[in-house]
């Protein structure tokens, strides 16, 4: 969030004015021009802190500013929080201060980039009880009276500078903050698929299986797909972020190991109904001799357990192994609601996808969809000569 030097910042400098904005400021780019500025107070009215508050709990261990911690220091209540992503940064930065005017009482920012304004972080104090956050790449909310009419206009302003894109879909990666697990939204490209072409021929019907049950509201269970390295797991998962209006998050395997950590237990909570996708799973759900770890008895309990009946969250996993190796108890009808193994295609369909690309290649054997799409790159890994051991 706002990365700010808490010895500089504590202090806050004041610089006062009357009436809306200065006289001397026509524009709100000349109203803060005074970079060492980091509090400004106006309209008449000074936001202060409680008395006794420390200003040094502001700042976590890296120096961020717990945007929180500010919300109470001011108004002395725990906020509740709205946050939007793909905000045309530019045109709130420049809008939204002559929108709001006459309810801003102040703000705190924090200025690094010297050519694009609306790329730095500003902190708006409001009447209400209100802090709006301008972050690099998102917007934040922070307010008590959810029925006010001040939040209801700042959450349609910013509604209206959403920016959608055509074409594009968008995954959660989960990242660590100081007060938790969040979400963070990756963009991309919709890949570009036909599915009777790219995959085998009894692939469309798992594709339209596993679309509805995806679809289903508040539903738990487990999805699995496996097969070779290289035969278009990955490129598919990313097809369906297109395709399916629920919100779909990214597990790193790291993080995937910590699944009965209490935090990753909050998130999960925080972010129910959606679809989890664990990419290389092995180690979490492969059979090791009976022996069952607390991260396989998460995935039970998410998918078909108590967990999963009061989430209704849906995990995809991918893996590489055979399925044979995976414990029973996720196979178990009621739990395993899709599986399908990717197999390279055969020479017929790798030789069509192959000439797509304006190539001329016949080919007999089956190729997976990353040999065909490379198929005119070398392999620059080389396997060293091995020297012969032993008599001649």
């Amino acid at each position: 969030m706002l990365r700010i030097d808490p010895l500089q910042s504590v202090t806050f400098p004041i610089c006062r004015g009357k009436g809306k904005l200065k006289d001397e400021a026509e524009s709100y780019s000349d109203f803060r021009t005074e970079s060492k500025i980091t509090m400004n107070y106006k309209n008449n009215k000074e936001p202060k802190f409680l008395p006794g508050f420390d200003l040094s709990s502001l700042f976590d261990k890296w120096g961020d500013l717990d945007i929180d911690t500010l919300f109470i220091g001011y108004f002395g209540k725990v906020p509740s929080r709205y946050s939007y992503q793909e905000v045309d940064m530019e045109a709130f930065h420049l809008d939204f201060p002559k929108r709001f005017q006459d309810y801003i009482l102040g703000y705190h920012f924090k200025k690094e980039s010297k050519n694009s304004d609306f790329k730095n972080d500003f902190v708006y104090v409001l009447d209400k009880e209100i802090l709006v956050i301008q972050d690099s790449d998102e917007i934040y909310i922070l307010f008590q009276n959810e029925t006010c009419e001040l939040l209801s206009d700042i959450i349609d302003f910013t509604k209206k500078l959403i920016i959608e894109e055509k074409n594009k879909s968008s995954i959660n990666l989960i990242i660590s903050q100081p007060r938790g697990l969040d979400n963070k939204k990756i963009n991309f490209k919709n890949p570009e698929i036909d599915l009777s072409k790219m995959y085998n021929d009894d692939f469309e019907t798992f594709h339209n299986q596993i679309i509805q049950i995806l679809g289903e509201e508040n539903k738990s269970g487990l999805h699995l797909l496996y097969g070779k390295p290289g035969t278009g797991k990955s490129t598919y998962i990313r097809y369906l972020c297109g395709l399916l209006k629920k919100e779909i998050v990214f597990l790193p395997g790291q993080m995937a190991q910590n699944l009965d950590n209490v935090a990753m237990i909050r998130y999960l909570i925080g972010n129910a109904n959606s679809i989890l996708v664990i990419e290389d799973a092995e180690e979490l759900i492969v059979s090791r001799e009976g022996q069952r770890n607390s991260n396989l008895s998460m995935i039970l309990n998410i998918t078909d357990g108590i967990l999963g009946e009061s989430l209704g969250i849906q995990i995809i996993a991918t893996f590489n192994t055979d399925v044979r190796n995976i414990d029973p108890a996720l196979k178990r009808k009621g739990r395993l609601k899709s599986a399908y193994e990717f197999k390279a295609l055969p020479g017929i369909k790798a030789t069509t996808l192959i000439k797509e690309q304006g190539l001329d290649y016949n080919v007999n054997e089956a190729m997976t969809l990353a040999e065909i799409f490379n198929i005119t790159e070398e392999n620059p890994y080389k396997a060293p000569d091995r020297k012969a051991v032993g008599f001649k």
